[in-house]
């Protein structure tokens, strides 16, 4: 398989595992099959956020689609998609955070989260790291946050625990006051939008129904439509569903969806057009395991900043480094001639900036390259994109590391039959070294009338950088 195909296969872990969906669904009736049937009476519908009760969660998840992957010279090639995810926790509500999404909160004891994913015949798996397993899911307008009290994340852990119907999210969709069987009513616009994950709307519609009732159990179908944009990325869903309510000790029960995803080649990801299919049961467990009264009081109401910080590990390269959630891994090559990992900043779902990490050759007897060799090399390689030096610095580290920054304008030119267009870029290049000769290069690129937004976070990505033992047997090929 051609090595730019392989990027996408991890790639797909976001889309895969996030909520995007058309679906018609039969719903299997269980626990409809018995009890008196509720006619014209208002019934209530509603989990209450202050039981404590601990529940075990088990959810199937199968994808079947295409990706659309952009190739040289503009083309764009569509690859065949397949995925299965299985999720099992444990879970208890924590006390609400605010109005509206910000209120559905929750701790989350982790025993099985497996994603295999297929591409263009492509295998890849992930799976939640074992001293990662305790989660805090929080609700937020464009989906649920989820960090660690355990350490940070990676960004691959975050997209696999963007579960596709997650029972948190689900519960949005209960009625805030009475309805009789046959009786229709709409949630609030955030619910859908948190749902989905898209970010910026376009239009939203979702439309509840009950559709029967017993004094046992309730039945709700639901179907809405979300156009907006995902990452900047042009995105479609449809959804449509239904899940049962346990009336006799009021809590959702089961669900069962189908979505339908079509979205555009982006900044960070490919064009999609798929299927999800999301299967879960939701049951009162015997105990609560981890997820005791005490670790509860100990989660905070709002998210530690440290805690939704993420980590990348180069590990073929011996590299690790803490980033913001905007910065996304585009991909990473450890093995090829000219290895390198790309980050891309998206805010708002635009592009701010790109980074480039390599490792560099290391520097004999642990000395540093030179910053004169250094600044040669720039201008080497930027050939005639290069301009002048702009500033160059070296930054004051208490490790023992040793780091310069040196800073370029220049323009990048772009040739067609129409003609040239110059664009004025400015490039900011580090080279790192730890004191035994290790050496890393930060190569980042950004317009000039971005620099402001960028806000200085090409310095704290690049402080960041540790570096670690190397692990050969590591992934040679990875991307988000």
């Amino acid at each position: 398989m051609a090595s730019w195909k392989q990027p996408f296969a991890k790639r797909m872990l976001r889309w895969i595992s996030t909520t995007w969906m058309v679906w018609m669904v039969t719903f299997i009736g269980a626990g409809m099959a018995s009890g008196i049937v509720m006619g014209d009476v208002p019934i209530k519908l509603m989990e209450s956020p202050l039981e404590q009760r601990a529940y075990l969660v088990k959810s199937q998840i199968s994808t079947t689609g295409k990706v659309q992957a952009a190739t040289a010279g503009g083309n764009k090639e569509d690859l065949k998609l397949q995925a299965n995810v299985t999720f099992e926790f444990l879970s208890r509500r924590l006390p609400s955070g605010g109005r509206d999404a910000l209120a559905l909160r929750e701790a989350r004891q982790f025993r099985v989260a497996h994603l295999v994913t297929s591409v263009a015949d492509y295998e890849t798996q992930a799976r939640l790291p074992a001293d990662r397993q305790l989660i805090v899911a929080t609700g937020d307008r464009e989906g649920l946050i989820s960090y660690s009290p355990q350490g940070p994340l990676t960004r691959e852990t975050v997209d696999l625990l963007e579960i596709p119907g997650d029972p948190l999210a689900l519960l949005a969709l209960l009625p805030l006051t009475e309805v009789r069987v046959a009786e229709e009513w709409t949630p609030a616009d955030w619910v859908l939008q948190m749902l989905t994950g898209v970010e910026a709307v376009e239009t939203t519609e979702l439309k509840c129904r009950l559709e029967q009732a017993t004094a046992k159990a309730a039945k709700v179908t639901f179907q809405g439509k979300i156009k907006g944009q995902r990452l900047g990325t042009n995105t479609t869903v449809s959804v449509a569903g239904a899940f049962l309510f346990n009336r006799e000790q009021q809590y959702l029960s089961q669900s069962k969806t189908i979505y339908t995803i079509t979205s555009d080649v982006g900044t960070v990801n490919p064009g999609l057009d798929m299927q999800v299919t999301t299967s879960l049961t939701r049951t009162p467990a015997d105990s609560a395991d981890q997820l005791t009264d005490e670790f509860l009081k100990s989660i905070p109401l709002d998210a530690p900043p440290a805690a939704l910080g993420l980590e990348y590990v180069a590990a073929p390269w011996g590299m690790a480094l803490n980033h913001e959630r905007d910065w996304h891994l585009f991909q990473a090559v450890y093995d090829a001639s000219a290895p390198v990992a790309i980050l891309r900043l998206v805010e708002l779902g635009s592009l701010v900036a790109q980074c480039n990490l390599s490792p560099a050759p290391p520097a004999p007897d642990g000395k540093t390259t030179p910053l004169e060799q250094f600044e040669a090399d720039i201008e080497h390689s930027l050939g005639e994109r290069f301009g002048e030096i702009i500033s160059r610095e070296k930054i004051p580290t208490a490790d023992g590391r040793q780091i310069f920054r040196v800073e370029v304008n220049g323009n990048v030119v772009i040739k067609s039959t129409k003609g040239r267009a110059d664009i004025p870029m400015v490039w900011i290049y580090y080279l790192v070294a730890n004191p035994n000769g290790r050496q890393a290069s930060f190569v980042f690129s950004v317009e000039p009338d971005l620099m402001e937004q960028l806000k200085g976070r090409d310095r704290e990505l690049v402080t960041s950088l540790k570096f670690v033992a190397p692990t050969q047997n590591a992934s040679r090929n990875a991307a988000p």
